[in-house]
């Protein structure tokens, strides 16, 4: 019990991260699961609520900063900032698309 009455205590003070607030409100939940229980029953399970994203307190900024850095970090390692060769990877053979020839016309169904 004194580990939930901690976690309340840090979630309310200032500074508090995402997580420990989060921690405190499932603390929160927790004793007022025990205390709407009825004598002789088991106690029931607190629903948790979806984790907190790491992105929620990031302005846009950072997000696309961060967006970038990950593209950047995606790009196979012969690729130049400026756009250099784009060469394709052999992945097996290419045919060229042919159309008909000019004035042949299509086969009528």
């Amino acid at each position: 019990m004194n580990d939930l009455f901690e976690a309340i205590r840090v979630a309310v003070t200032d500074g508090a991260t995402a997580e420990q607030k989060a921690g405190g409100a499932q603390a929160c939940r927790t004793i007022l699961a025990a205390l709407d229980a009825e004598p002789g029953k088991p106690l029931p399970t607190p629903v948790a609520l979806a984790p907190v994203s790491p992105l929620a307190n990031m302005d846009a900024g950072q997000a696309l900063d961060l967006l970038i850095a990950r593209l950047r970090a995606a790009l196979p390692a012969n690729e130049s900032k400026e756009g250099g060769s784009r060469s394709r990877p052999a992945s097996g053979p290419r045919f060229p698309m042919v159309g008909p020839p000019p004035g042949v016309p299509w086969k009528k169904r």
